[in-house]
């Protein structure tokens, strides 16, 4: 049990923002890279607004992010969650693609995110809009199964103090501040600070983790608009961090067949800068630069990874051309690493250069005005890996009337080889003369999707909305780990079986979402939601190492019931209830687990919250990762606090 206090904005947390009505009203981008409301998307799109994240109780992106329909979070240890849309999860989903404000913080390197760098004052996020489904039309390779869009505030908003304090048996400690103010007559800018000391938990033998963690965090944002009618604004932003991390490792002892539990240390840092140029060219035309540098740094065990990228990315949105409306762009990625491997882990090439050059065009043709419209287009790319890859889709959206739309889509999307599967020669278990070992295949070629969606909106009412997504997916060349025969090793000298990634394995997935919204009161709002999920995978009949496993690391009903009630004018009663079915492969049960959240506004500007989570179980074993086989698993320990915030 434990007691917190973190920094929310008063301002918001006890006003609802939307309702059902107002939030298919609501404006979206990550669907067509253009802004349209979210009923006139052809996609399985959900927005998670600020109000959503702060009255969730929510002190990390991942954990807000289980708010939403058909995204699996499952929390591996006190710094690591296994994130996935539609199946295929693991602490490295290699399907979903993640961006902050534009920036794409996938790894190259192992194929995922790493959530546990990936993190702002909560506060300052303006919403998270979740594509479920291929989204790889417009935002490229990796884009396979969803799209993460983290969008943050613009600095106008922002303006003035935020001080927040956090304490409690999980969260020790979180301390943010921000202040917010003007550039002359024409821009403002916010700076900000955060330090978070999260404690560890434990494994389900009852050892010590080694897994809590501290981070420093700071950044900045500045917007400029010369004036209200001005056809340019710019947008200049940047963030630098520190964590320092860990979790038990099981490695082998070199000829031996024993292993050892050894205390990994996961150091990370890390930084980036974004500029972004948008210029009008008339009312519904516009033009659009934004580039930015990103640094990485992360040691492990096996593998130290340096990383710089530099992403450049252009697109023009033509004015309308009678049914057509016309988006068009251009992008380039430059990414070089700097590896340092182990006695366990060796590269071929210890610094790599990998280029990606892209282009994409969609039009938008109205076939019956305000009924009828059909969306074309396609993503070109060439990568180092694979060579040129195009991702197409065609979107059919149909408004029945003011108040529904359906849609249908067929896409094609795909996903790129990382380093590690083209060039390591990894050893994954030794005895006194031989060794299990993988090995890197630089012939392995893109696994591919090819996904048939249906979807349906209806705003029942002004205060009751429902929204439906059905999809059936078709993956083939799925990457799997194959018998490559026997092998004569050296250093020691020893017989060596080894595997390698290969392009041998299908699978097909379908499924449902559904979300219902309703106003009950004008101080109360109930939302709820229901997803299933089924899986086939096919691999080869022999010679594969766990082909078919992915059918059950994921799980085939996720429900959520989420209450917000305004009790009074200053005191506030938020009900988060979850339940997920359970993942055989890593001896997950069916569970469910309830968040509260009791908000009281002191004064103006002064807010003060008590928020429990995960209190039907004191603790609970989600996710073990199978990427990270040779890691224990861990009991997620309960987490009560109080948080407490001021502005001014």
């Amino acid at each position: 049990m434990a007691c917190a206090i973190n920094a929310v904005a008063a301002e918001s947390v006890d006003n609802f923002e939307l309702s059902p009505e107002q939030l298919l009203s609501a404006t979206v981008m990550s669907v067509s890279k253009t802004s349209e409301k979210l009923i006139d998307a052809p996609a399985a799109v959900y927005v998670l607004s600020n109000e959503d994240i702060m009255r969730s109780g929510a002190t990390s992106i991942p954990e807000a992010l289980r708010l939403v329909p058909g995204v699996q979070v499952a929390r591996v240890n006190a710094n690591s969650w296994a994130i996935s849309v539609r199946g295929f999860n693991g602490t490295l989903d290699d399907k979903l693609l993640v961006l902050i404000d534009g920036r794409a913080v996938y790894d190259p390197l192992f194929s995922g995110v790493y959530w546990d760098i990936q993190d702002t004052v909560l506060e300052d996020i303006d919403r998270i809009e979740i594509i479920r489904g291929p989204g790889a039309t417009l935002w490229g390779a990796n884009a396979v199964n969803g799209v993460i869009n983290i969008i943050t505030k613009q600095a106008k908003d922002t303006q003035g103090n935020l001080v927040s304090l956090t304490a409690g048996n999980q969260e020790h400690g979180i301390v943010e501040e921000r202040y917010g103010g003007k550039l002359g007559d024409d821009g403002y800018y916010r700076i900000y600070g955060k330090y978070l000391d999260r404690a560890g938990e434990r494994t389900l033998s009852g050892t010590d983790d080694h897994d809590a963690q501290t981070e420093g965090r700071g950044g900045f944002r500045a917007d400029w608009k010369p004036d209200p009618t001005a056809k340019d604004d710019f947008t200049v932003q940047g963030d630098a961090y520190h964590s320092a991390a860990g979790q038990l490792r099981i490695m082998p002892v070199f000829g031996s067949a024993v292993t050892q539990l050894d205390q990994e240390d996961l150091p990370a840092h890390g930084g980036n800068v974004l500029a972004r140029w948008n210029h009008a060219l008339s009312d519904d035309a516009r033009f659009t630069l934004q580039s930015y540098v990103d640094y990485t740094s992360r040691d492990q065990l096996l593998i130290k990874d340096n990383r710089a990228t530099f992403d450049t990315d252009a697109q023009y949105e033509l004015p309308q051309l009678g049914r057509h409306k016309i988006i068009a762009g251009a992008g380039y990625r430059y990414s070089a690493d700097n590896l340092t491997g182990s006695q366990f882990a060796t590269f071929t090439d210890l610094g790599a250069h990998t280029q990606v050059f892209s282009s994409f065009v969609q039009d938008k043709i109205t076939l019956v005005p305000k009924k009828w419209f059909l969306t074309l287009g396609s993503k070109f790319e060439h990568n180092d890996f694979t060579g040129f890859e195009d991702e197409p889709s065609a979107r059919l959206q149909w408004h029945i009337d003011d108040s529904q739309m359906m849609w249908g889509a067929v896409s094609r999307a795909v996903r790129t080889p990382s380093r590690l599967e083209e060039d390591v020669h990894l050893v994954q278990a030794t005895g006194p003369f031989a060794s299990l070992d993988t090995l890197g295949n630089p012939q392995l070629r893109s696994e591919k999707l090819t996904a048939y969606e249906l979807g349906y909106r209806k705003q029942w009412t002004p205060d009751v909305s429902l929204d439906v997504a059905t999809f059936y997916n078709n993956y083939h060349s799925l990457s799997t780990y194959t018998s490559d025969g026997l092998l004569l090793g050296t250093n020691p000298l020893r017989l060596v079986f080894a595997f390698i990634p290969a392009n041998v394995t299908s699978a097909e997935t379908y499924g449902a979402e559904t979300t219902l919204n309703w106003r009950a009161l004008p101080n109360w709002n109930l939302s709820t939601s229901y997803s299933v999920l089924e899986m086939h995978l096919f691999g080869p009949a022999s010679g594969a190492l766990g082909a078919e496993d992915a059918e059950t690391q994921s799980p085939n009903y996720m429900a959520n019931l989420r209450s917000q009630w305004d009790i009074t004018k200053t005191v506030s009663l938020d009900s988060m209830l979850y339940y997920v079915s359970g993942v055989s492969s890593f001896k997950v049960a069916d569970y469910a687990r309830l968040d509260m959240r009791i908000g009281w506004r002191i004064a103006d500007g002064l807010q003060f919250n008590l928020v429990g989570q995960d209190l039907l179980d004191p603790e609970r074993h989600e996710f073990t990762s199978p990427t990270d086989v040779h890691t224990p698993a861990v009991d997620i320990n309960r987490s009560v606090y109080g948080n407490i915030a001021w502005r001014f």
